[in-house]
């Protein structure tokens, strides 16, 4: 008896049991009609079955035998490879691949061959800092306004709100404080006005300051007063 003739009973035993066992887990398990489980036993039992034939077939199949003409040996290769009557190894034809040590000796000779650059002094910390003006010298100032609250600053033209308010943070709030400052003081100020530097001197603030401390008003004073500015 032919191993086909072994195997095809035992492909069909096991598909049939494949989907009787699909019939009653569909029929008990699932809750599925008795019409519809019989088809889907079917099914299933076919599909085993040609799973399992094709699975048969492959093991049937053996990977073909290496061809002994493609075989090849060291010495023939040496033999048929020469030129004359000399003959010449095909390895010493090819080129060894230098080795990985030989590449690092390669590399440490090239660096040691490269002059070192010379090192760069680095930058003085305070050329990156941010640099505090200095100039001039520094006036008085005040951590809070006098009694009456601090004075309408606007009033002095080139005062503005924002102005007004990088004033207060310094502890500038008088105009009496404005107009008691030397050139020395202008000058700090002028520097250390952020985003507003030279506005003192260019609007004359010591002027327009001494002014309004002593009661006097201003066309821009009496603008601001009347609401026509701010």
């Amino acid at each position: 008896m032919s191993e086909a003739t072994t195997k095809t009973p035992k492909i069909w035993l096991i598909s049939a049991i494949c989907g009787v066992l699909a019939f009653l887990a569909l029929l008990w398990i699932a809750g599925y009609a008795t019409a519809d489980s019989i088809i889907v036993g079917v099914l299933v039992t076919f599909l085993v079955a040609i799973l399992l034939w094709i699975g048969w077939h492959e093991e049937e199949v053996t990977p073909p035998e290496g061809h002994p003409e493609a075989e090849v040996s060291a010495e023939g290769l040496m033999a048929t490879a020469s030129v004359g009557d000399e003959p010449i190894s095909v390895a010493e034809e090819i080129a060894p691949e230098p080795h990985a040590a030989d590449t690092r000796e390669v590399r440490s000779a090239a660096a040691a061959a490269t002059p070192e650059p010379e090192p760069v002094e680095e930058a003085a910390e305070e050329t990156v800092a941010e640099v505090v003006t200095e100039a001039g010298e520094k006036p008085t100032l005040l951590k809070m306004p006098l009694e009456g609250g601090a004075d309408d600053l606007k009033q002095i033209k080139g005062v503005g709100p924002k102005l007004e308010t990088l004033l207060h943070s310094m502890g500038v709030y008088h105009f009496g404080q404005i107009a008691a400052w030397n050139n020395a003081e202008v000058a700090w100020m002028d520097a250390n006005l952020k985003g507003f530097k030279g506005r003192v001197t260019r609007d004359d603030w010591v002027g327009q300051a001494k002014a309004l401390s002593e009661g006097e008003e201003t066309e821009f004073s009496k603008r601001v007063k009347d609401g026509d500015v701010y």
